[in-house]
């Protein structure tokens, strides 16, 4: 299967006739300042897939997949505040290849194994001009190597893949820097009876600092705040193991979970004073710990009503850095069901809820709840949703508090105040039948721009 594809974004965000007072800084700035910032971020991507499978026998086939696309990002934003400016303009061309091939072969004793190939390259060119000029220039892939091997032995079934990890990126006029890593990841079931069984996964990786932290470059965006990368941060490892139990009886069904998150040279934030002026770069000797449970209970009474309440607690832990930091959160969700010939509805809820981004900034986001209906007879089908009725003010709340720097930030999100759509959807049936590929997932274009 080949697809090709093309991509174009254009995003605006302005504020015009702003106001802006300043507290406890020795910058030359004053209060009541008129502010204009006018950003735009646009991009076009031409995009190629390709899936292909070759099976030599019942029981040997090899399937490829080949994934790229070429980005021309660029960024402009100008910041003006009475008689001071400051211009970024950022034109990038960036790319982005994933290949991965997979053998596989199925014995006679329900035991299976595959060797997998992925490769992951990404390099940017970015022109630097406005205030500041810079140019950056990054090349880094991955290369990982896996083997998949799985057995079921009677009320047992154990899937355990090893693998490794060869990561590389240079910064031009920098060496490299090159990590050699073990991956794993195993899953074991074991069916204690017809309707119960435990199962434990765990999961060993790797990752790398975001591409768009990873730079030599200092951009002053207002007069106080200056942008600076750090080409110097390190590999993070990251371990997450997982127990959980299912209960599935004829109507009723439980499960239960609890995992553990951990990283290391978790990337956060850094504020220091210079010259005046707050630099706001990246640090990584941050450790970060994430305990938690869930509980999902499904009940189905009749096969056109099914019902379905779930829950969570998480516990973010950050260790290192400036300041240790800590966030409890529970939260819950509730969907209902029902099915009647060529109809469908459905009323889903979600509690308000609290997370920590990026290891340090806390985030509060308020209730949601959806009701749609579906008809569908032969190809055609017509969907209706609508979202947060009567939900006017809901906004997402983003704090911040670091030795000298804070900040809360009150976003309006659509999705969380009210909206409705309606979908029209009619399907042509050509050709004959084939057989399923993977589901090809659509991401929005990366970008090593630092903003």
């Amino acid at each position: 299967m080949l697809r090709g594809g093309m991509a174009w974004n254009d995003i605006r965000n302005n504020v015009n006739n702003g106001m802006t007072d300043y507290w406890q800084t020795k910058a030359s700035v004053k209060d009541g300042s008129i502010l204009n910032i006018n950003s735009r971020n646009k991009s076009y991507r031409p995009s190629v897939y390709f899936y292909g499978l070759h099976t030599f026998s019942d029981t040997k086939s090899l399937d490829y997949v080949f994934d790229g696309y070429y980005s021309r990002n660029n960024y402009n934003r100008f910041y003006n505040e009475d008689d001071k400016s400051f211009h970024s303009l950022v034109k990038e061309d960036y790319c982005y290849v994933k290949a991965n091939a997979n053998y596989s072969m199925a014995f006679s004793h329900r035991n299976k194994l595959v060797f997998s190939l992925f490769e992951f390259m990404r390099i940017s060119d970015s022109e630097y001009t406005g205030t500041s000029t810079y140019n950056q220039n990054l090349h880094s892939s991955e290369t990982i190597l896996f083997a998949d091997y799985s057995q079921r032995l009677g009320r047992f079934f154990f899937d355990i893949n090893p693998g490794l990890s060869f990561l590389t990126y240079r910064l031009k006029g920098m060496e490299s820097i090159n990590h050699l890593t073990p991956r794993l990841q195993t899953r074991a079931v074991y069916k204690i009876d017809k309707v119960q069984q435990l199962q434990f996964t765990f999961a060993l990786g790797n990752t790398y600092p975001r591409i768009n932290t990873i730079n030599n470059v200092e951009q002053q965006i207002d007069p106080i705040i200056i942008l600076k990368g750090n080409p110097d941060m390190d590999n993070s490892i990251l371990l997450n193991p997982r127990l959980s139990h299912t209960l599935n009886l004829n109507k009723f069904a439980l499960q239960t979970g609890v995992s553990y998150f951990y990283q290391n040279h978790s990337i956060i934030s850094d504020y220091y004073i210079r010259d005046g002026h707050l630099i706001s770069t990246f640090r990584d000797d941050c450790i970060y710990h994430r305990p938690s449970a869930d509980i999902s209970m499904t009940y189905k009474p009749s096969s056109s009503l099914n019902m379905k309440l779930s829950g969570q607690w998480i516990e973010h832990l950050v260790r290192g850095g400036t300041e240790n930091r800590s966030l409890s959160s529970i939260s819950g969700s509730a969907m209902v069901n029902y099915y009647i010939q060529d109809f469908s509805f459905s009323v889903s809820l979600a509690t308000p809820s609290q997370d920590l981004i990026d290891s340090q900034i806390r985030r509060k986001t308020f209730w949601q709840y959806q009701l749609s209906a579906m008809w569908k007879h032969g190809n055609w089908a017509i969907e209706a949703n609508a979202n947060n009725l009567f939900m006017m003010k809901n906004n997402i709340v983003d704090e911040l508090s670091a030795p000298y720097y804070s900040f809360k930030q009150i976003n309006q999100s659509r999705s969380y105040n009210q909206y409705a759509t309606l979908k029209i959807v009619y399907s042509f049936d050509y050709g004959k039948k084939t057989s399923q590929t993977p589901d090809y997932e659509h991401k929005n274009s990366e970008s090593a721009i630092l903003k």
